[in-house]
């Protein structure tokens, strides 16, 4: 019989996730939380603090565990692993992508002309949504930034097909319609201001220097991450904004944002009580085998009492025998030794 109070307990240690959505930047933190408080649920403090320990690293531990009690809780286990296969997965995906994210916006920062950027841009206009990885606003242009952190090759056909390739061809998306999305968006929004016939360029940017990249669609620039600054600094046109230009491009933009909320595609609260009715049992199992231990230990003590009992006494009847022999013998020899005597002084005569 599950132990509800200890179960309610162990979820009650579970911090992260309290809320029902969180925002892109808060998504990655929350999942960093919720494995932090896993292992520290499920190993002792000093090892969860040192042992530079993840996710896989409590439902291999919880695995062992079940084998030793006897899979036990083989069923509350599977549930656990299917919850913890999607949390691993989202952990990794937020990392890349920050990853990648990140070496661009380092990338950006080295720009030597006049300029002003805005990160993670997510907004709506009229039913319709779009997010842009970064947006840069030159005394020239402005730059839609698409971020890519792809470890298979690329390439890009005349339509704007979006395809990863390898050993076989695998289609991401039509990026040519993403972005212009974007820019249609973008100019709606700085239209709100004033702000119109705007030379706006899109850019594909890629993170890993050892892809290839091949580009048949010429409405898209796309470069290594490495040249994108040189790109934008080069970049010129008959068109000029001032630094008050920039400044009230970037007020518009932010004005109009919106950030979506992210949803684990399972339920959080489902997850965390999985975990708990998985520990639970197996705490009751290994309380359940120490009672089971201690309860034979009293059960063999006076077998052990018996068995050294029986020993003893055997010991002493061998020796009490042993002794009885003795005297016997002793006696018998002495009354040889006196006959001997006695015929001997018989025939002296």
């Amino acid at each position: 019989m599950l132990n509800e109070k200890r179960i309610n307990e162990i979820i009650s240690q579970i911090t992260a996730f309290s809320k029902g959505s969180y925002t892109k930047s808060e998504f990655l933190p929350e999942l960093l939380k919720l494995q932090k408080e896993l292992i520290e649920l499920t190993f002792n403090t000093e090892h969860a603090e040192n042992g530079d320990l993840r996710l896989w690293d409590v439902e291999r531990h919880l695995r062992k565990m079940n084998e030793v009690r006897g899979h036990v809780a083989d069923n509350e286990l599977a549930n656990f692993v299917q919850g913890s296969k999607v949390v691993c997965n989202s952990i990794s995906a937020e990392f890349s992508g920050n990853a990648g994210e990140q070496k661009v916006f380092r990338a950006l920062e080295n720009l030597s002309c006049q300029n002003g950027v805005l990160h993670n841009v997510e907004f709506e206009f009229d039913g319709r949504r779009t997010e842009i990885d970064a947006i840069v606003f030159t005394n020239h242009a402005i730059f839609i930034i698409e971020i890519k952190n792809s470890k298979k090759d690329i390439f890009i056909d005349e339509d704007g097909e979006f395809y990863r390739t390898g050993h076989s061809m695998h289609h991401d998306c039509n990026i040519a319609d993403k972005m212009d999305e974007r820019e249609a968006l973008l100019r709606k929004a700085l239209e709100r201001v004033g702000m119109d016939y705007l030379k706006i360029f899109k850019i594909v940017t890629f993170t890993n220097p050892r892809i290839d990249v091949e580009n048949k669609y010429h409405y898209i620039k796309v470069c290594g991450s490495n040249y994108l600054p040189s790109f934008i600094e080069k970049f010129t046109s008959n068109q000029s904004y001032t630094y008050e230009d920039i400044c009230t491009m970037m007020a518009a933009v932010n004005e109009v944002k919106c950030p979506e909320e992210y949803q684990m595609s399972i339920d959080m609260n489902d997850y965390k009580r999985d975990f708990a009715i998985l520990i639970a049992k197996l705490e009751s199992s290994e309380e359940t085998d120490n009672e089971t231990e201690r309860i034979e230990k009293v059960i063999q003590e006076p077998e052990r009492a018996f068995e050294i009992n029986t020993k003893t006494n055997k010991r002493k009847q061998v020796k009490h025998k042993y002794g009885k022999d003795m005297v016997a013998a002793a006696v018998t020899v002495t009354l040889i030794n006196v006959t001997f005597l006695i015929v001997g002084k018989l025939l002296i005569k």
